[in-house]
């Protein structure tokens, strides 16, 4: 990623444009470089920047813009797939999850009325109808 966008820099770049940069050394020997034309107490020297492009520069930018932009549109599909694959995931996740919550819930319903505890209001375990009170004592004798 770090080299598309270095290419898609240098392919956006504009060439400078050719200026005069002026070297002025000063009468106490310090050098300055400046747009304008120096005193004309200092010595002066014009310094080249650039020239125009020829015309193999220019088909080598070209090459270069058109492979930044055939670079940003495949990290866009790769982007584009993994966003998709990601969401392809999450829904199979979501559709397990959904699976194992109906399978609990029919082993739920499945339970039959005999294997659940009975804790009645009255006070005695038993299902309504089996719980009959135990007998009175008799006495002895």
């Amino acid at each position: 990623m770090r080299l598309v966008s270095a290419i898609a820099c240098l392919a956006l770049a504009t060439p400078a444009l050719a200026q005069s940069v002026f070297r002025c050394t000063g009468a106490d020997g310090r050098v300055a470089y400046q747009e304008t034309p120096c005193d004309p107490k200092a010595a002066q020297k014009r310094v080249a920047t650039g020239s125009t492009p020829t015309p193999d520069e220019i088909d080598a930018r070209r090459g270069l813009e058109r492979d930044a932009r055939r670079g940003s549109e495949l990290s866009g599909r790769f982007a584009g797939d993994a966003r998709e694959r990601e969401r392809d995931r999450y829904l199979k996740e979501m559709r397990e999850r959904d699976e194992m919550a109906r399978r609990a819930r029919e082993e739920a319903a499945k339970t039959r009325p005999e294997d659940i505890p009975w804790n009645t209001p009255w006070g005695f375990p038993g299902r309504p109808g089996q719980a009959l009170p135990k007998p009175k004592p008799t006495p002895p004798g």
